[in-house]
């Protein structure tokens, strides 16, 4: 009879292999059932990711003017972003006076993230225009599949794709005085919320317009539809990077919402969800009479600035409780 040891895993003797052999291939066809299994999954969920893609974003390609904005490419290991930047202050005073230094760094620094058909070269000086004259610069990024910035545009690389440039940026635009504030638009308000979560001792402020939390608002418009439930798990497969109601309990900064008072998109009982899972200190601005995409108007501008005022004071609070902390 011939005895041979094999080593398998809870199994560590010798035993005849007419015995050990059927155990060892039973073993064998379990495993590669699970990872099928897991396989097939990692498949399905992909498939749904790419579904969602189409659900919700608009990417578009095509060139739009952008003056007096200046474009900016970021090139990293084989990745291409596009942001679009500008100054106010700076450039008024440039009008007025030709030798004002472009190289002093601003007193705040704005990264902007646009909504599901955003373009950053369409983006304001807004909320610049809102703090006088607080020397403002502003950053307004096309994520992947936008514009000019490379890679598909997709909800699983988003959140990552915004992290990097966010580092490149701030590592060669910032000073150890400036502050930095996040302003998302729709969609974009989950990739500000990731952003700052991930940097939060080098983020000063939030601001974001419409949070949507995706997966209810997919399920939402779906569900108007007949065999709108059929998306339900399409909806569920969204990145965590980009569920709001996962990332706004992370939230440690001081923020400003503002929410349109007839969003139909977004509806405020889906965006308060949002606002309530912030544990931060937190303002709450209703723009009267607007939906989703509405403009906001001189009516509005008030309780708007008065909002992001109270923005830059807690920034400067808290940057002159952090220096009293690192001298004592």
């Amino acid at each position: 009879m011939t005895w041979e040891v094999l080593t398998i895993p809870t199994l560590q003797m010798a035993r005849p292999l007419k015995d050990v052999l059927p155990q060892f291939l039973e073993r064998m066809m379990r495993l590669v059932k699970r990872r099928s299994r897991n396989q097939d999954a990692a498949m399905i969920r992909a498939f749904r990711q790419k579904l969602l893609d189409r659900f919700v974003l608009r990417p578009t390609r095509h060139r739009l003017p952008y003056a007096p904005k200046e474009r900016l490419v970021i090139s990293d290991s084989g990745t291409r972003d596009e942001l679009f930047v500008q100054r106010p202050l700076l450039s008024q005073h440039e009008s007025e006076d030709p030798g004002a230094d472009e190289f002093k760094p601003p007193e705040l620094i704005v990264f902007k993230f646009p909504g599901t058909a955003g373009r950053a070269e369409r983006a304001s000086d807004w909320p610049a225009s809102a703090l006088g004259c607080v020397d403002v610069k502003l950053f307004t990024w096309n994520p992947p599949g936008y514009g000019r910035s490379s890679g598909r545009a997709s909800l699983t690389s988003i959140a990552e794709r915004a992290t990097k440039m966010f580092q490149v940026l701030t590592e060669d635009t910032c000073s150890s005085h400036t502050k930095v504030w996040l302003v998302g638009n729709s969609l974009g308000c989950a990739t500000a919320v990731w952003v700052a979560n991930q940097f939060a001792n080098r983020v000063d402020g939030l601001v974001i317009r419409n949070p949507p939390p995706l997966v209810q608002t997919v399920k939402r418009v779906a569900h108007r539809y007949p065999g709108g439930r059929w998306t339900d798990r399409i909806a569920e497969s969204l990145p965590a990077s980009m569920d709001l109601l996962r990332t706004a309990h992370g939230i440690q900064l001081p923020t400003v919402v503002l929410q349109s008072e007839y969003d139909k998109l977004v509806p405020p009982e889906l965006q308060l969800q949002v606002y309530d899972a912030i544990r931060a200190s937190k303002r709450l601005v209703v723009m009267r009479g607007l939906g989703h995409d509405g403009v906001a108007t001189e009516q509005h501008e008030p309780e708007i600035n008065e909002a992001i005022r109270w923005l830059w004071q807690e920034a400067e609070t808290n940057a002159n409780a952090s220096s009293e902390m690192s001298s004592s």
